[in-house]
């Protein structure tokens, strides 16, 4: 088949979607007649598609439905489209082919259909659309127009009735007559004539006057291309055929040429299926062969197409992977992806195939059955004619088995027999690789050095078996102790150790020691008998202790004896202060928790005053613990441990609670005026569930949310990040009272300030201590007292405790403050006691 015919074929095989016109012109249903043939008129369109208001396409009127119209009955020319119009409207999908689509026009008769892609109209096509789609050369130069078979041209005189012509087309049912004139020429009467005479009124009376132009015509021996290029050159759609006498034979169409196109296009299909079936039996000999070698060999093949797609596979692929041929073909490759290997890995193999044609390595795989398995893979490209890779052959062989043995063989060399933890071998390798992480990154490491109390006495009256069975109950307990990052491992009889990275502070260090102990003391059961067991930890930090692996370990060890020699069952750090400063914070952290559920907590109550007049306006709730032993714990001391160890949530929650309640009765009491502040951590806010706290408290108590105060402090209100500023908007719509804690101590942003939904600001005491006589404090002092103004927040002042405080803040605007010039903190009968000699006093100054 020559190249020229090939390129037809592949171009009326292309689908219509390409070909298609994507303006759609469309009237709505109640569109008079003469209104639809105007628009078809002006935009020399041959057909209309009647749509409703959804833009769903009820009907179409074409240029041969125009033929219908009974000129001399004006109401015909103005009825509604819908009533004329051919329906349903034959629709076609994108994807069919120039070829299939021709097919329906003449099966159906047609000369427009619809193109949709099931979603929406991608517009209409045409038979002038398919005859005029480039790549019909080859199809359209094979024939001359005497080889059609054409019906005898009708021929009307131009002084006919213009009525009496379209009756002639209807019942001829043609869609162009031919005119002939007086001088002997003719010109040509179309149904786009009669569609423009329908839009004009019908105001032309005889054929002559209707007929649009002359009538070009071509001999009979004119081939269909030189047909078409006449057609596409002057804009016409219909040609005259001479006889060989030179008269009008006949008047040859769009659609006459386009079947034509179709006959032809069939039998070259045919020629083109026959030559391929010949070349198919010359090349089955040697296809015989290679069938042979790709059926019996023991390695696994498998060949795609250029995009990767499996054209075939041999049965040593079936054995390996468990996809039949008929699973795997017309599939990719990742069928049996396992996931092992990152997307990189995909990548540099097919930039390696692409440019060099070849890859080789190995691939951990996933067989049918979800096992998986390691291969050594090969892949060859196969160039076609032009270069291109065409085919690609991947040839594999399962080395699973040799892969387990030799990670069976890594592992014994690197892991302890008996628990399977890592041994001392492989755990230097990774303290060496801990320490210089942590040095590249300024970051701390810690070593946890591990020695069972007595073991020796398990072993000598139990037996060596009960020993291993304790060690290895040990051994899974650590295992799941220890977190992600973390590594734990045994470094000979009953010594473990467990290395830490990335570590905060040593309070935290000390509470994994002691969780460690927790998990390993208490009686157990080995081989029968109950048995105590206790351990002995060491502790050293990087880089506090040493800064390479084998001084950790040594000082790791040496703080483990120190542990021993205080009695065992404890933890000692390497270096003697970190210890108590360890020992301290924990201690006090179990005390805390203890101190919530004993009633050791208390919340006090400082006043809020007038600067002026120095009257209670509200107060501020701070907490208090009452340590049995060693008396009043500082809130500096506590509150960071509480913060630290997540204590803060509950601990705050019971203050936030045991402050309302009590306020809530004061209130009762007709005692309390104004509010109640509470402070809120961050971390309450981000994970208290702050809101549905104070939502639930409030409705327990009946208490108006005008009534609380919640501080929290700057630096805690500026992490958007964190949701704080959802959080604050949420509390806000309940009704609380919001201000900033500690302002002027943190970094302020006074633009973020102003989209916080915060009424007050409180001025930190360290500005207000030394305002009196360091100028610096003062001017901070009063630029905090004018930006509240500013912003028209409320404000008040801690900390203050001489007259010369309080004259100063009067001066300069601040109404309000609390500090020890008008009270400590009161515990919650003095504070009372304060309020009822206010109220006795207000009584008084009534009378």
């Amino acid at each position: 088949m020559s190249e020229t015919k090939t390129k037809a074929m592949s171009q009326l095989l292309q689908p219509i979607k390409q070909i298609v016109t994507p303006d759609i012109l469309s009237c709505a249903p109640e569109t008079p007649v003469f209104e639809a043939a105007r628009r078809m008129a002006e935009t020399r369109c041959g057909s209309i598609i009647v749509m409703n208001e959804t833009g769903e396409a009820l009907g179409i009127w074409t240029e041969t439905d125009a033929l219908k119209v009974d000129f001399s009955d004006e109401k015909s020319c103005r009825q509604p489209i819908s009533e004329v119009m051919s329906q349903p409207v034959v629709t076609l999908t994108g994807e069919m082919t120039v070829h299939d689509a021709t097919g329906v026009f003449r099966k159906n008769n047609i000369r427009h259909a619809l193109v949709s892609d099931g979603k929406q109209y991608l517009g209409v096509v045409s038979v002038t659309d398919i005859i005029f789609n480039h790549g019909a050369e080859a199809f359209l130069g094979l024939k001359r127009l005497d080889a059609l078979e054409l019906t005898p041209a009708g021929v009307i005189d131009a002084g006919a009735d213009i009525r009496d012509a379209i009756n002639r087309m209807r019942a001829l049912t043609v869609d162009a007559l031919g005119v002939r004139f007086a001088d002997g020429s003719h010109g040509i009467l179309t149904q786009r004539d009669v569609i423009r005479l329908l839009a004009q009124g019908g105001r032309a009376s005889t054929a002559g006057e209707a007929s649009s132009a002359t009538l070009l015509s071509l001999p009979a021996s004119t081939s269909l291309l030189q047909a078409r290029r006449l057609l596409i050159q002057h804009q016409v759609r219909h040609l005259g055929v001479l006889d060989n006498a030179g008269q009008l034979a006949h008047i040859v169409g769009l659609g006459d040429i386009l079947q034509n196109i179709e006959h032809e296009f069939v039998l070259e299909l045919h020629h083109a299926l026959r030559e391929r079936d010949e070349a198919l039996l010359r090349s089955r000999q040697s296809l015989l062969l290679a069938d042979k070698v790709f059926e019996s060999t023991l390695e696994g093949i498998l060949i795609t197409d250029g995009y990767g797609i499996i054209r075939s596979v041999n049965p040593a692929f079936t054995r390996i992977t468990g996809y039949s041929a008929e699973e795997a073909i017309g599939q990719t490759p990742a069928i049996l992806k396992s996931g092992k290997q990152a997307p990189e890995f995909y990548e540099h193999l097919w930039n390696n195939l692409k440019k060099e044609g070849f890859w080789q390595g190995e691939v951990i795989n996933r067989r049918k059955n979800g096992l998986l398995y390691t291969e050594h893979l090969s892949i060859t490209g196969i160039r076609d004619e032009s270069g291109g890779f065409a085919n690609y052959v991947a040839v594999f062989s399962d080395i699973t088995q040799r892969k387990q043995a030799e990670e069976r063989l890594h592992f014994l060399a690197n892991h302890d027999a008996l628990t399977g933890l890592p041994n001392r071998t492989l755990f230097i390798e990774k303290l060496q690789m801990a320490v210089m992480h942590a040095k590249s990154n300024h970051q701390r490491c810690a070593l946890l050095f591990i020695d069972l109390d007595r073991f020796k006495l398990v072993n000598d009256t139990l037996g060596h078996h009960a020993g291993d069975e304790l060690l290895c109950e040990i051994a899974e307990g650590l295992r799941r102790s220890v977190p992600a990052d973390g590594t734990v491992a045994r470094l000979s009889g009953d010594e473990f150790i467990i290395l830490l990275e990335n570590v905060g502070t040593v309070q935290q260090v000390a509470s994994r020691a002691q969780a460690v102990l927790d998990q390993i003391s208490g009686e157990t059961v080995v081989s029968g008998q109950e048995v105590f067991v206790s351990a002995s930890v060491g502790i050293s930090m990087y880089p506090e202790d040493g800064t390479s692996a084998d001084t950790l370990l040594v000082n790791a060890d040496t703080a483990m004896y120190r542990a021993k020699e205080r009695g065992k069952n404890t933890f000692q750090f390497y270096t003697a202060d970190m210890n108590a400063r360890a020992l301290e914070r924990l201690r006090l952290e179990y005390a805390l928790h203890r101190a919530l559920a004993q009633d050791e907590l208390q919340v006090w109550y400082q006043p809020k005053v007038q600067l002026a007049t120095g009257r209670i306006i509200g107060a501020e709730a701070l907490i208090r613990w009452q340590h049995p032993e060693m008396g009043m714990v500082s809130p500096a001391v506590f509150i960071p441990i509480a913060e630290e160890s997540s204590l803060i949530v509950s601990l705050g929650e019971w203050a936030f609670r045991t402050a309302c309640e009590t306020v809530a009765e004061w209130k009762r009491q007709a005692l309390f005026p104004g509010r109640i502040a509470v402070n809120i951590s961050g971390r309450q806010l981000k994970f208290g569930g702050i809101a549905e706290l104070v939502n639930r408290t409030l409705s327990d108590l009946g208490m108006p949310s005008d009534c609380l105060e919640l501080e929290v402090t700057e630096s805690v209100a500026m992490d958007d990040d964190s949701g704080m500023i959802d959080v604050l908007y949420r509390l806000q719509e309940l009704g609380v009272y919001l201000s900033i804690d500690d302002f002027g101590t943190g970094y302020s942003s006074l633009s973020y300030l102003k989209r916080l939904p915060v009424r007050g600001l409180k001025i930190d005491r360290s500005f207000v201590l030394n305002l009196h006589e360091d100028r610096d404090d003062a001017a901070i002092a009063r630029a905090i007292i004018s930006i509240a103004g500013s912003l028209g927040l409320d404000l008040v002042a801690e900390g203050v405790e001489l007259e010369e405080h309080r004259e100063f803040l009067l001066r300069n605007g601040c109404i309000w403050a609390q500090g020890y010039l008008f009270s400590r903190p009161l515990p919650p009968a003095e504070f009372e006691a304060r309020l009822r000699a206010q109220q006795a006093e207000d009584l008084k100054g009534a009378r």
